[in-house]
């Protein structure tokens, strides 16, 4: 659990998520004004291509900190919530056995890929206890017969 933070949180975080609402409650009214085109013309202008995955600038550790973090704790304490375990741990440090890394919910090994926009894409990139990551190594997912607290299904 973690503790909360005097600071505002901006409100498409601490938005309630959706809940079975009509489309037109739940987008921005602004929304039905773009037609196809327009739209798909508004999101290649306004959002990026692809992160690098590790750079000295903006990359994919970033992005996953401000994804996957609790919007009830902010930096410089912010917290990210870890797949397989359901934790929340420190966002930093990250990238060590200690802490925290990245994991391709679609395992690498099985066509993801080792470069590209595939190898970044943040719907199945996600952090994950290093550990845990390990010992899922790259398995399908499924059904355990033994539940085992450190070992993910």
């Amino acid at each position: 659990s973690s503790s909360s933070s005097s600071s505002s949180v901006p409100s498409f975080a601490a938005a309630a998520p959706f809940d079975g609402c009509a489309a037109s409650e739940y987008y921005p009214p602004s929304l039905h004004l773009y037609d196809r085109s327009a739209l798909s013309s508004h999101l290649r202008s306004t959002h990026r291509d692809s992160l690098p995955y590790t750079s000295t600038a903006l990359d994919t550790w970033d992005a996953l900190i401000d994804v996957d973090s609790d919007p009830a704790v902010l930096e410089p304490t912010a917290v990210v919530r870890l797949v397989y375990s359901d934790e929340y741990v420190p966002a930093h440090p990250h990238g060590t056995a200690e802490t925290w890394n990245r994991e391709h919910v679609w395992p690498k090994s099985r066509g993801v890929g080792y470069d590209g926009p595939d190898h970044t894409d943040l719907h199945a990139l996600r952090p994950a206890d290093w550990n845990v990551n390990a010992a899922r190594s790259n398995r399908h997912f499924g059904t355990c017969g033994i539940a085992e607290p450190d070992v993910p299904a």
